[in-house]
Protein backbone atom coordinates (compact mmCIF):
# COMPACT_ATOMS: atom_id res chain seq x y z
CA UNK A 1 0.00 0.00 0.00
CA UNK A 2 1.09 3.59 -0.70
CA UNK A 3 2.98 4.82 2.39
CA UNK A 4 1.79 8.48 2.07
CA UNK A 5 -1.78 7.15 2.12
CA UNK A 6 -1.10 5.49 5.49
CA UNK A 7 0.17 8.81 6.88
CA UNK A 8 -2.86 10.75 5.56
CA UNK A 9 -5.23 8.13 6.99
CA UNK A 10 -3.35 8.49 10.28
CA UNK A 11 -3.96 12.27 10.37
CA UNK A 12 -7.71 11.78 9.88
CA UNK A 13 -7.74 8.97 12.45
CA UNK A 14 -5.91 11.03 15.06
CA UNK A 15 -8.16 14.05 14.63
CA UNK A 16 -11.42 12.10 14.96
CA UNK A 17 -10.12 9.92 17.79
CA UNK A 18 -8.91 12.85 19.88
CA UNK A 19 -12.29 14.57 19.77
CA UNK A 20 -14.74 11.78 20.64
CA UNK A 21 -13.15 8.44 19.78
CA UNK A 22 -13.96 6.28 16.78
CA UNK A 23 -10.72 6.78 14.86
CA UNK A 24 -10.46 3.02 14.46
CA UNK A 25 -13.27 3.26 11.91
CA UNK A 26 -10.69 4.85 9.61
CA UNK A 27 -7.47 3.11 10.63
CA UNK A 28 -8.67 -0.50 10.95
CA UNK A 29 -10.16 -0.80 7.43
CA UNK A 30 -7.01 0.83 6.00
CA UNK A 31 -4.75 -1.60 7.85
CA UNK A 32 -7.00 -4.49 6.86
CA UNK A 33 -6.31 -3.56 3.23
CA UNK A 34 -2.58 -3.08 3.83
CA UNK A 35 -2.22 -6.35 5.77
CA UNK A 36 -5.08 -8.79 6.17
CA UNK A 37 -8.38 -8.65 8.09
CA UNK A 38 -8.27 -10.18 11.54
CA UNK A 39 -5.79 -10.30 14.41
CA UNK A 40 -2.84 -8.79 12.47
CA UNK A 41 -4.74 -5.68 11.40
CA UNK A 42 -6.32 -5.33 14.85
CA UNK A 43 -2.95 -5.79 16.60
CA UNK A 44 -1.18 -3.27 14.35
CA UNK A 45 -4.04 -0.83 14.85
CA UNK A 46 -3.22 -0.77 18.57
CA UNK A 47 -0.05 1.24 17.76
CA UNK A 48 -2.29 3.84 16.16
CA UNK A 49 -4.84 3.78 18.98
CA UNK A 50 -2.22 4.07 21.72
CA UNK A 51 -0.49 7.10 20.22
CA UNK A 52 -3.72 8.90 19.22
CA UNK A 53 -5.11 8.61 22.73
CA UNK A 54 -1.79 9.45 24.44
CA UNK A 55 -1.28 12.69 22.51
CA UNK A 56 -4.86 13.79 23.20
CA UNK A 57 -4.48 12.83 26.87
CA UNK A 58 -1.43 15.06 27.25
CA UNK A 59 -3.25 18.03 25.72
CA UNK A 60 -6.38 17.58 27.86
CA UNK A 61 -4.40 16.93 31.06
CA UNK A 62 -2.25 20.03 30.56
CA UNK A 63 -5.46 22.04 30.22
CA UNK A 64 -6.49 20.79 33.71
CA UNK A 65 -9.41 18.54 32.74
CA UNK A 66 -8.61 15.41 34.82
CA UNK A 67 -10.61 13.79 37.63
CA UNK A 68 -7.74 11.50 38.63
CA UNK A 69 -9.56 9.13 40.99
CA UNK A 70 -12.44 8.27 38.64
CA UNK A 71 -10.16 8.23 35.61
CA UNK A 72 -7.75 5.75 37.21
CA UNK A 73 -10.57 3.49 38.41
CA UNK A 74 -12.07 3.40 34.93
CA UNK A 75 -8.63 2.81 33.35
CA UNK A 76 -7.89 -0.07 35.74
CA UNK A 77 -11.01 -1.98 34.68
CA UNK A 78 -10.37 -1.00 31.06
CA UNK A 79 -6.92 -2.62 31.27
CA UNK A 80 -8.35 -5.90 32.56
CA UNK A 81 -11.07 -5.98 29.92
CA UNK A 82 -8.64 -5.09 27.14
CA UNK A 83 -6.24 -7.88 28.08
CA UNK A 84 -9.07 -10.45 28.11
CA UNK A 85 -10.38 -9.13 24.81
CA UNK A 86 -6.99 -9.40 23.11
CA UNK A 87 -6.75 -13.05 24.16
CA UNK A 88 -10.12 -14.08 22.78
CA UNK A 89 -9.93 -12.27 19.40
CA UNK A 90 -8.13 -15.08 17.50
CA UNK A 91 -10.87 -17.49 18.61
CA UNK A 92 -13.89 -15.35 17.68
CA UNK A 93 -15.71 -14.91 14.40
CA UNK A 94 -15.53 -11.27 13.30
CA UNK A 95 -19.27 -11.33 12.55
CA UNK A 96 -19.95 -11.42 16.31
CA UNK A 97 -18.65 -7.86 16.62
CA UNK A 98 -21.02 -6.70 13.90
CA UNK A 99 -23.93 -7.79 16.08
CA UNK A 100 -22.52 -5.80 19.00
CA UNK A 101 -22.26 -2.71 16.78
CA UNK A 102 -25.77 -3.32 15.40
CA UNK A 103 -27.14 -3.06 18.95
CA UNK A 104 -24.92 -0.15 20.03
CA UNK A 105 -25.24 2.19 17.01
CA UNK A 106 -28.92 3.14 17.49
CA UNK A 107 -28.21 3.71 21.21
CA UNK A 108 -25.28 6.02 20.41
CA UNK A 109 -27.40 8.00 17.95
CA UNK A 110 -30.21 8.29 20.51
CA UNK A 111 -27.79 9.61 23.14
CA UNK A 112 -26.16 12.07 20.74
CA UNK A 113 -29.44 13.43 19.36
CA UNK A 114 -31.17 13.76 22.77
CA UNK A 115 -30.32 17.40 23.35
CA UNK A 116 -31.32 17.70 27.02
CA UNK A 117 -28.69 15.11 28.00
CA UNK A 118 -25.98 17.41 26.66
CA UNK A 119 -27.30 20.75 27.86
CA UNK A 120 -27.70 19.81 31.55
CA UNK A 121 -24.86 21.10 33.70
CA UNK A 122 -22.59 18.50 35.36
CA UNK A 123 -20.11 18.83 38.22
CA UNK A 124 -17.61 16.24 39.42
CA UNK A 125 -18.87 14.55 42.60
CA UNK A 126 -17.07 12.44 45.23
CA UNK A 127 -16.64 8.79 44.25
CA UNK A 128 -19.32 6.67 45.98
CA UNK A 129 -19.84 2.90 46.07
CA UNK A 130 -22.70 2.77 43.54
CA UNK A 131 -20.93 5.11 41.11
CA UNK A 132 -17.68 3.13 41.49
CA UNK A 133 -19.57 -0.05 40.56
CA UNK A 134 -21.04 1.56 37.41
CA UNK A 135 -17.66 3.00 36.43
CA UNK A 136 -15.94 -0.36 36.93
CA UNK A 137 -18.57 -2.41 35.08
CA UNK A 138 -18.75 -0.04 32.12
CA UNK A 139 -14.93 0.12 32.03
CA UNK A 140 -14.64 -3.68 31.92
CA UNK A 141 -17.19 -3.90 29.09
CA UNK A 142 -15.53 -1.13 27.06
CA UNK A 143 -12.08 -2.64 27.59
CA UNK A 144 -13.25 -6.10 26.53
CA UNK A 145 -14.68 -4.73 23.30
CA UNK A 146 -11.72 -2.43 22.60
CA UNK A 147 -9.12 -5.15 23.20
CA UNK A 148 -10.96 -7.68 21.07
CA UNK A 149 -11.99 -5.45 18.16
CA UNK A 150 -11.66 -1.68 18.61
CA UNK A 151 -13.66 0.52 16.19
CA UNK A 152 -15.87 2.84 18.23
CA UNK A 153 -14.25 1.72 21.51
CA UNK A 154 -13.07 5.22 22.41
CA UNK A 155 -16.58 6.55 21.74
CA UNK A 156 -18.10 3.96 24.10
CA UNK A 157 -15.56 4.93 26.79
CA UNK A 158 -16.35 8.63 26.44
CA UNK A 159 -20.12 8.09 26.59
CA UNK A 160 -19.78 5.74 29.59
CA UNK A 161 -17.83 8.38 31.49
CA UNK A 162 -20.21 11.14 30.46
CA UNK A 163 -23.45 9.37 31.41
CA UNK A 164 -22.52 6.63 33.92
CA UNK A 165 -19.73 8.40 35.81
CA UNK A 166 -21.59 11.73 35.32
CA UNK A 167 -18.38 13.58 34.53
CA UNK A 168 -18.43 17.04 32.91
CA UNK A 169 -17.76 17.08 29.15
CA UNK A 170 -14.07 18.04 29.23
CA UNK A 171 -13.35 15.76 32.19
CA UNK A 172 -15.03 12.83 30.40
CA UNK A 173 -12.95 13.52 27.29
CA UNK A 174 -9.72 13.56 29.32
CA UNK A 175 -10.62 10.40 31.29
CA UNK A 176 -11.59 8.56 28.09
CA UNK A 177 -8.16 9.32 26.63
CA UNK A 178 -6.44 7.86 29.71
CA UNK A 179 -8.67 4.79 29.40
CA UNK A 180 -8.09 4.53 25.66
CA UNK A 181 -4.31 4.83 26.07
CA UNK A 182 -4.38 2.11 28.72
CA UNK A 183 -6.61 -0.21 26.71
CA UNK A 184 -4.70 0.14 23.44
CA UNK A 185 -1.32 -0.13 25.20
CA UNK A 186 -2.23 -3.33 27.06
CA UNK A 187 -3.69 -4.87 23.90
CA UNK A 188 -0.63 -3.81 21.87
CA UNK A 189 1.73 -5.64 24.23
CA UNK A 190 -0.50 -8.72 24.15
CA UNK A 191 -0.79 -8.80 20.33
CA UNK A 192 2.92 -8.04 19.84
CA UNK A 193 3.96 -10.88 22.16
CA UNK A 194 2.12 -13.29 19.83
CA UNK A 195 3.51 -11.82 16.59
CA UNK A 196 0.35 -10.06 15.39
CA UNK A 197 1.86 -6.55 15.07
CA UNK A 198 3.40 -5.17 11.84
CA UNK A 199 5.60 -2.35 13.09
CA UNK A 200 6.43 -0.69 9.74
CA UNK A 201 2.83 -0.08 8.67
CA UNK A 202 1.75 0.79 12.20
CA UNK A 203 4.56 3.31 12.68
CA UNK A 204 3.89 5.02 9.34
CA UNK A 205 0.25 5.53 10.22
CA UNK A 206 1.25 6.64 13.71
CA UNK A 207 3.28 9.53 12.25
CA UNK A 208 0.07 11.01 10.88
CA UNK A 209 -1.87 10.10 14.01
CA UNK A 210 0.37 12.21 16.25
CA UNK A 211 -0.23 15.32 14.13
CA UNK A 212 -3.97 14.68 13.79
CA UNK A 213 -4.48 13.94 17.50
CA UNK A 214 -2.64 17.10 18.56
CA UNK A 215 -4.70 19.29 16.22
CA UNK A 216 -7.97 17.60 17.19
CA UNK A 217 -7.39 17.86 20.94
CA UNK A 218 -6.29 21.51 20.72
CA UNK A 219 -9.34 22.35 18.64
CA UNK A 220 -11.69 20.40 20.91
CA UNK A 221 -10.55 22.24 24.05
CA UNK A 222 -11.84 25.44 22.43
CA UNK A 223 -14.88 24.14 20.56
CA UNK A 224 -15.87 20.93 22.39
CA UNK A 225 -19.53 21.81 22.95
CA UNK A 226 -19.96 22.57 19.24
CA UNK A 227 -17.67 19.85 17.85
CA UNK A 228 -18.26 16.68 19.88
CA UNK A 229 -21.88 15.98 18.93
CA UNK A 230 -21.36 16.30 15.13
CA UNK A 231 -18.28 14.07 15.35
CA UNK A 232 -20.25 11.45 17.32
CA UNK A 233 -23.03 11.54 14.72
CA UNK A 234 -20.39 11.05 12.00
CA UNK A 235 -18.80 8.15 13.89
CA UNK A 236 -22.19 6.51 14.43
CA UNK A 237 -23.04 6.97 10.77
CA UNK A 238 -19.74 5.36 9.74
CA UNK A 239 -20.43 2.43 12.05
CA UNK A 240 -23.87 1.90 10.53
CA UNK A 241 -22.47 2.25 6.98
CA UNK A 242 -19.79 -0.30 7.81
CA UNK A 243 -22.44 -2.74 9.02
CA UNK A 244 -24.56 -2.26 5.91
CA UNK A 245 -21.61 -2.75 3.57
CA UNK A 246 -20.61 -5.94 5.34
Amino acid sequence: MNFPFLIIAGIVTGFIDSVAGGGGLISLPVLSLALAPGAEAIGTNKIVGTLAALVALIVYARAGHMDLKKSLLFALFIAGGSFLGSLITPHLRQSSFRWILLVMCPFILWVVLKKDLWTQERHSRPLRKHSAFKIGLSGLACGLYDGAFGPGGGTFMFLSLLFFARLPLFTALAASKLANTTSAGVALVSYASRGFVHWTEGTLMAIGVIAGAFLGARFATKKAAVLVRPVLVTVSGLLILKLLLE
